[in-house]
């Protein structure tokens, strides 16, 4: 049977398997991304970002960030 929705699997999607799908690709995600990124960067999974500017200032949390192996010391320190 064919799908009604083209792009999407609603079964997949569906609210109490979604979540769990999601979090598994970004482990594989993150499995596969690393050793391309190491020794400069690291990979990190819900790593916390604040957007700013008009009617933007909220709290968004990206799939996976690319940080680097060092991180910059806080300001004034």
């Amino acid at each position: 049977m064919p799908l009604i929705f083209p792009g999407m699997d609603p079964y997949l999607e569906h609210p109490q398997l979604w979540p769990d799908v999601h979090a598994s690709l970004l482990v594989y995600l993150r499995e596969y991304l690393s050793p391309l990124l190491l020794p400069r960067y690291v990979v990190a999974l819900e790593t916390r970002v604040f957007v700013e500017g008009p009617d933007l200032e909220h709290l968004i949390v990206p799939d996976a960030a690319i940080h680097h192996t060092r991180p910059e010391p806080p300001a004034g320190a």
